[in-house]
């Protein structure tokens, strides 16, 4: 009985959590009440407090829910056969198609990281979600490096750590103005410096469509 319990409150909490992030990608966190995502969950608010406690805690919940997403999203797209340039190529395009799927939940994200840094005790839960993705991206160069029996340039840890700089900068400017060609023309720049690094070349492979163009 004890684990029959344990598993009916297990799914309603990622009932609570599904709602939550429904709600505050449509509305942001100001607009977002508890009452909004207890009538999303199709619950009163007692019953949401009771299973996530505080507003509060119910949103650093869904940060966590969100890293854990996030490093789904990545870790599913890396086919065992896959060379080190294909993996990083494959694992960025992938990702970025989950961006530009649902820009709102990235709007999110980054409010509820500003607000994790904003409460009292909170700041490590943002410094874990970014050691998180690092993570996520190391692992997944270390995989495909490793099939391949090929040695990367920089260390694993480094070469994450500029991805995911890189693609934060890309998903600011992408959800401020929406401009997916220019996006998607940055991003095949940030996939070759990354080769580049991964490789220790000096020459970036810019895409064709970059590689021509003048100064202006």
């Amino acid at each position: 009985m004890a684990r029959a319990g344990a598993t009916g409150a297990g799914v309603r909490r990622a009932d609570i959590l599904a709602a939550a992030i429904g709600v505050l990608a449509r509305e942001g966190i100001g607009e977002a009440t508890t009452r909004k995502i207890a009538a999303a969950a199709g619950i009163n608010q007692a019953t949401l407090l009771y299973h996530m406690g505080s507003k509060d805690e119910l949103l650093l919940a869904v940060l966590r829910e969100m890293m854990r997403l996030t490093g789904e999203v990545t870790r599913r797209v890396l086919a065992d056969d896959w060379d080190p340039r294909a993996a990083i190529r494959h694992s960025i395009t992938a990702f970025w198609e989950h961006v530009e799927a649902a820009p709102e939940l990235q709007v999110m994200q980054y409010e509820l990281t500003l607000y994790a840094l904003r409460q009292a005790g909170a700041a490590w839960l943002a410094r874990e979600q970014y050691a998180g993705y690092g993570e996520v991206v190391e692992e997944l160069l270390r995989t495909a490096f490793t099939a391949a029996g090929a040695r990367c340039a920089l260390p694993f840890d480094a070469l994450a750590r500029f991805i995911v700089a890189g693609l934060d900068g890309l998903i600011l400017q992408f959800v401020s103005d929406r401009d997916s060609a220019r996006a998607r023309r940055d991003r095949e720049t940030l996939i070759a410096a990354v080769t580049a690094l991964a490789e220790g070349t000096t020459a970036v492979a810019l895409p064709p469509e970059l590689s021509g163009a003048k100064e202006r």
